[in-house]
């Protein structure tokens, strides 16, 4: 997929790639610097186009998306993951959660959902 960065002045017309630059893929998604507001929307209304383009160039791996954003602005706060914590659950909790789970007869089952039910206590954003 990386290879958009490489090739990308080829990939789209002059035009446009005059005005915006590749600058990550994060889970499929192209994010796209605009250089200002205006270009912006054409680009927005040109996605379709761009996604198509794209993926023709890249084989069998395939985008899902393209997210532009400004110049000089930072990205939207959507993009940074809030910072996880870790606060173990009270001992009375996990002991009471323990002996709800304790009539499931099958071991791995018991224990993978008293994992998933520890994390999901354990670990908090912020």
């Amino acid at each position: 997929m990386h290879s958009l960065f490489l090739d990308w002045e080829n990939l789209l017309d002059r035009e446009i790639t005059a005005h915006c630059k590749p600058l990550k893929i994060v889970k499929k998604v192209l994010w796209v610097e605009a250089e200002n507001s205006a270009w912006l929307q054409q680009f927005q209304y040109q996605s379709p186009f761009f996604l198509e383009t794209l993926n023709q160039s890249l084989g069998s791996t395939k985008l899902k998306g393209i997210r532009f954003y400004v110049a000089g602005k930072e990205f939207a706060e959507e993009t940074k993951a809030p910072p996880l914590r870790y606060v173990p659950p009270p001992a009375q909790e996990l002991a009471d959660f323990e002996a709800q789970v304790s009539s499931i007869v099958d071991k791995d089952s018991r224990e993978a959902l008293l994992r998933f039910w520890y994390i999901s206590k354990a670990v908090k954003n912020g």
